[in-house]
């Protein structure tokens, strides 16, 4: 969890104090954003899939015995 915050920490400063990367970062989540539309409805139920797969995944990959 330390981890995970640390991480998102860094990226938001660095989004923060870079503003050729923070234009880079908003053109690419506004293209994936029309690319969702273009595609809609299918591809919003395409992507929960992904995300509720890659939830079990994760559920499945932390409760396995080391």
């Amino acid at each position: 969890m330390v981890r995970l915050v640390a991480l998102i920490s860094l990226a938001s400063g660095f989004l923060a104090i870079s503003p050729r990367f923070r234009q880079t970062a908003w053109d690419g989540l506004a293209d994936m954003v029309g690319g969702l539309d273009r595609y809609s409805p299918f591809s919003y139920i395409a992507l929960g899939a992904a995300l509720i797969f890659g939830f079990f995944f994760l559920l499945k990959a932390s409760a396995a015995p080391r």
